[in-house]
């Protein structure tokens, strides 16, 4: 993990996207510390943008967050497939499971194959 003194701009997106989800979710940097291992000055970096993170790194503050890295790394106002993930990201289990029912339902509706006329057969 090498400081930067030139902002990247991905960079800096993601380090404002970690404060923004640690602050979401009451998180001191402290206690965001205790779940990575990682000490609040370098924490304090990563989320200013001054430090380019290794995987591990972004594995481990994803997951002390409660999300997969995947969800950590999209941003948002990048494009319109971010911004879903981001509302689906913050709904309740519940809310996604029966959205997910609802998609497989009409999924499984439109990929029927219509039967030729005259048919007779299931």
């Amino acid at each position: 993990m090498s400081r930067r003194e030139d902002l990247h701009p991905f960079v800096a997106k993601l380090g404002a996207r970690i404060r923004d989800l640690r602050l979401a979710r009451g998180m001191s940097l402290e206690q965001l510390r205790k779940k990575t291992g990682i000490v609040v000055s370098h924490l304090s970096l990563v989320e200013r943008g001054h430090v380019v993170l290794t995987v591990g790194t972004v594995d481990r503050i994803a997951r002390a967050l409660g999300l997969t890295p995947m969800f950590l790394v999209l941003l948002p106002e990048e494009s319109e497939l971010e911004a879903v993930v981001e509302r689906m990201g913050r709904m309740s289990a519940d809310k996604l499971a029966r959205m997910f029912e609802r998609v497989s339902a009409s999924k499984s509706l439109r990929l029927k194959k219509p039967r030729p006329r005259g048919s007779h057969g299931p």
